[in-house]
Parts: C-alpha cells; structure tokens; sequence
C-alpha cells in the first residue's frame, strides 16, 4: 500500500479555508415564543418539583446550581435514578414547551446558511437542523455519525449532506439516536451534560483524547497533534479548536466551562512553543463575539442590587476578555442596543 502523504504545514492543505462555529443558548433567547431558554428551563424544573433554590446568584454557576437542585430535592429515589429522573424531565419540559411551535427561529437558519463547515452548540435540542430540514426528526437516526457515546459527547454529530455541515452537540442531546430500550443502566437523555459532576469527568474524557492511549496503532486512538499531522476530517469536536477558523456566538465562555477553557489553554500552550522549525504550526483563528450595550447611566432611584449585579456583569465581562487575549482568542465587541441587533450585525460581518 502506498503511504499517504502528510502535509505537516496542516493549515495550508486539507483544513485550509475550514470553519467552524461555536454557538449556545443566546440564539435561543431571540424567540421564545418557538424555541427555549436555558434559563427558564432550570426555573421550570425547580418549579416541578418544588425545589428551594436560588438560581438568580450570578456567583452560583449552572452546573453546581443543578446539583444542589440534584440533592434538595425531596425523594428516597437513590441518586442516579434521581439524575435520571431530572434529565428525562428536561427532554418532557422542552418537547412540552415547543408542543406546536417550530422550535427554530430565523435567526437559526440564517446561522446556518453562513458556509460554514461545521457548527458546535452547547444546545441539547435541535433547533439548528430543523432550521433547514423540516424532516430532521425522520431522518436523525440516518444522519448520526456516531451511536457507540452513552453519556459523553466527543463524537456526537449530526451531517447534514444537503448544506454540506456537521452539527456536534458537544454537551448531549434530547433524545440519542441509539436503537435500544431504557434500562436501569442506559437511557436516552444520559448525554445531557448539565452538573458538575459531568462537567468534570468529561473534562477528564477531553485530556485522555488530547493526550491519546499509549501503545495504539488505531487511528482514533492517537493524540490530538497525531491525529492532526494525518489531515483527516475531525473525528472529535475537540479537533476543530486547533484547525479551523473558528467564530464563538451567543455562547457566555462563563468560567464553569472548565472543558473549553482547558482546550483554549491547551491551544495557546502549544502556539506559545511554535517556532519557525516547528514541525506544523497551530496557526487558526478563534473570535468571541459579544454584544457591547450602552452602558446604563445609574440614578438615585436605581436599587443597590441591581448597581451590584450591574457592576458585576461588567467585571466578569472584562475578566473573560482578558484572558481570551492572552489565550491568542480575539475577543469582538458588537455594539449594539439589543440582542437582534447584534445578531444582525454578526451575521453581517461572519456572513
């Protein structure tokens, strides 16, 4: 057999031009009339089962604040039936509040129509394909990628041949596309990625990936540099932060994301020890976009908590774009006076 050719200058061959786009829960909120709001979902859960919560502390991150809702809640049921239980009633609250509504919104589709090449969302629902292809919930199990993840999520995307677009949900789904029947042990709602301790332990799942398992030959069992050096389309989303052009929208970066924080570490590791005889170079670029609004001008009759909680909301702001920088991610301020308008005017410029 002939040996392949291995262009090490990796973003001068087969990714050259590729990107990607990195999307969460904001695009959501533009519409809740057809599509639904991470935050009025946990607000929805707490409410069902009567859960004393406090999910307004801007200190308290989501996935700790599932997690205290994991353990107040009222119930002799063992704990990862409990988790269970959560997670399917998660999938019942969203299939509730979309029942007759087209679960997209404009904003969705036209997303979707920007070329790119693949797209990552924090989202469990299917908003995006749906956005452009009505049958997507026929065809799903057809367009899988990958049935073999029960919980974890690196290999989780949908192709969409029509665009020419891969969907990864890198924090689960709704409702896998495995053929099986609910057991104690598996079930279709595992991969929804909401507590810490999921977050942590697929934290753990993204280092052994990046690293790879020693004494492997098999292809999907090398490290993330080996993998690139082989110019193959990415087999994990991870891939993707290190070899496209990729643009960050509508998704927070809130601290508690200690996955993708780690993997822009990783990347920025890496491009600090290139040299011009570095083998290959890490040499895409990654652009957080966030609205820049007119900054309220506070009066005597304003509360002192909504003063704090303002303050604070800017502090975290100017925390996150700091380190982005030093992270070699370009942070890109859109001013604007609503939501819509900044998503008008991203559209307008990744377009």
């Amino acid at each position: 057999m002939e040996k392949r050719k291995v262009d090490l200058n990796y973003m001068t061959s087969s990714y050259k031009g590729k990107r990607a786009l990195l999307i969460g829960n904001g695009i959501n909120q533009l519409d809740q009339a057809q599509s639904v709001s991470w935050g009025d979902l946990l607000d929805g859960l707490k409410r069902r089962f009567g859960i004393k919560v406090d999910l307004n502390n801007p200190f308290k991150p989501f996935p700790l604040g599932f997690e205290e809702m994991l353990h107040r809640k009222n119930s002799n049921v063992e704990f990862q039936r409990e988790l269970r239980n959560l997670k399917q009633a998660i999938q019942d609250d969203i299939q509730r509040q979309l029942r007759g509504k087209t679960g997209y919104n404009e904003y969705h589709e036209r997303i979707m129509r920007l070329g790119y090449s693949d797209v990552l969302t924090t989202n469990y629902d299917y908003a995006l394909q749906k956005s452009v292809m009505s049958d997507f919930s026929n065809q799903k199990s057809r367009l899988a990628l990958n049935k073999q993840e029960t919980k974890f999520s690196l290999k989780r995307a949908y192709e969409l041949p029509e665009i020419d677009m891969r969907v990864w949900h890198i924090h689960g789904e709704l409702y896998d596309s495995r053929n099986l029947k609910d057991t104690e042990r598996y079930y279709h709602q595992e991969s929804i990625m909401i507590g810490y301790e999921h977050y942590a332990s697929y934290l753990e799942k993204i280092q052994d990936n990046y690293n790879g398992k020693r004494n492997s030959r098999r292809f999907e069992h090398q490290g993330l540099l080996t993998r690139i050096k082989q110019n193959h389309p990415p087999l994990y989303w991870t891939d993707i932060f290190f070899t496209h052009h990729v643009d960050i929208i509508g998704q927070g970066l809130d601290f508690s994301e200690n996955h993708l924080w780690w993997l822009l570490n990783q990347r920025a590791n890496l491009m600090r020890v290139q040299t011009e005889a570095s083998e290959f170079k890490i040499n895409n670029e990654i652009h957080f976009y966030f609205p820049l609004f007119p900054e309220k001008e506070l009066t005597e009759g304003d509360k002192l908590e909504d003063i704090i909680k303002e303050r604070n909301a800017s502090d975290k702001e100017k925390g996150i774009g700091e380190v982005l920088e030093a992270f070699n991610v370009e942070p890109r301020p859109i001013a604007c006076g609503s939501y819509e308008a900044f998503y008008e005017r991203v559209i307008g410029e990744v377009g």
